[in-house]
């Protein structure tokens, strides 16, 4: 099978574990050793994500013109996203093949697609709540008992392990296991079943994409399991309303220790799995809060991205940035969206600028 760059380095000899992870094998899997190869930590992955929340999402012409758009801002590598459904933090089963996914034959589409513009591509499944719109998926789970729990994981395999098998079978460069899964990621045993259950299918090199570096950095005890830490970026770095670059740069400086701080205890190479802000009126406080409403502020999104880039250049150990987000509709953005998307904004000329830049 042919391999991309970043795969080709890896040198993974990994046993096919796949079946280990099947209902009460959970357990007994759990207690299973998982250590990666060393990994080369290669080129900076400049990103962008790729996000689609239906079932036809990723279906016609215009996903395919929205990747194009998308290359153009010289991203490298793209996260493509797929998301499977329980309905709430309470539920301890995980849809995959509801309205809400992007079908398999569309998902294979835009990564085969992406591959051609020369992306790499980062494929990248999430857990959403279907019912539940006063939690997220970071919340799951808060009166489980072990029998709930172990219900949960048993769905959650299945669902992590049909991705999997997809990103080897389109040759992913780069597979993430889970996002932003903070109740359960204190699971260590089990996620460390999942991961080895996942090596079983999947050749090439892995990520979680956690987002507690700034209040619980120790939350996630398993990241020997894997080759990148993956934190997702969104954090408050001003109180300023409207923050210059000088203002966002000040509040990198502790961020970005916690993110060095986390690297250099587990030795390992960390991406920003995401990072993101709106181009809306106070979007740089809780830049992650996706319903803020407000006049529009191209200017904040601008600045966030700048600051960002700043920030990152030249860390040898901050592996890559995606930026969310960016939308399979190709007229999605422009002056007057308050949206994450960069495209058809001021902040896409800053970040096409620093993509060129970036190594």
């Amino acid at each position: 099978m042919k391999l991309k760059s970043l795969r080709a380095v890896m040198n993974f000899h990994r046993s096919r574990a796949a079946a280990v992870f099947i209902g009460v094998a959970l357990a007994g899997a759990a207690a299973c050793s998982v250590s990666s190869d060393p990994v080369d930590e290669g080129e900076f992955q400049k990103g962008v994500a790729y996000t689609g929340y239906s079932a036809t999402a990723y279906d016609g012409d215009g996903p395919l013109l929205a990747l194009d758009r998308l290359a153009q801002t010289n991203a490298s590598w793209t996260s493509v996203l797929v998301t499977g459904y329980q309905d709430t933090i309470h539920s301890t089963s995980i849809d995959f093949a509801g309205p809400g996914t992007p079908t398999d034959a569309s998902v294979e589409r835009v990564i085969r697609r992406a591959h051609d513009l020369g992306l790499k591509v980062i494929l990248k499944p999430h857990v959403d709540l279907a019912r539940d719109s006063q939690h997220y998926r970071g919340e799951i789970g808060p009166d489980f008992t072990a029998a709930d729990w172990a219900a949960w994981f048993a769905s959650y395999g299945p669902f992590i392990l049909h991705y999997a098998a997809m990103a080897e079978r389109t040759d992913c460069e780069l597979f993430c296991v889970g996002c932003e899964l903070g109740t359960t990621a204190v699971h260590e045993a089990e996620w460390r079943a999942i991961v080895a259950a996942v090596k079983g299918v999947y050749g090439g090199p892995l990520t979680y994409a956690d987002n507690q570096v700034e209040y619980a950095p120790a939350a996630v005890k398993w990241w020997d399991a894997v080759d990148f830490i993956g934190q997702d970026a969104y954090p408050t770095l001003t109180q300023v309303i409207k923050p210059t670059v000088e203002d966002l740069l000040a509040g990198w400086t502790s961020f970005r220790n916690k993110l060095l701080g986390l690297s250099e205890t587990w030795g390992k190479p960390l991406i920003l799995t995401e990072i993101g802000c709106r181009s809306v009126e106070r979007g740089a406080q809780n830049p992650w809060d996706w319903q803020r409403a407000g006049a529009v502020d191209l200017a904040v999104q601008t600045n966030f991205y700048e600051a960002a880039c700043r920030a990152v250049a030249g860390l040898g150990w901050l592996r890559g940035m995606y930026w969310w987000q960016w939308s399979p509709d190709p007229d999605d953005g422009g002056p007057d969206d308050t949206g994450y998307t960069p495209h058809g904004k001021p902040a896409e000329a800053v970040l096409r600028s620093w993509y060129l830049k970036l190594k």
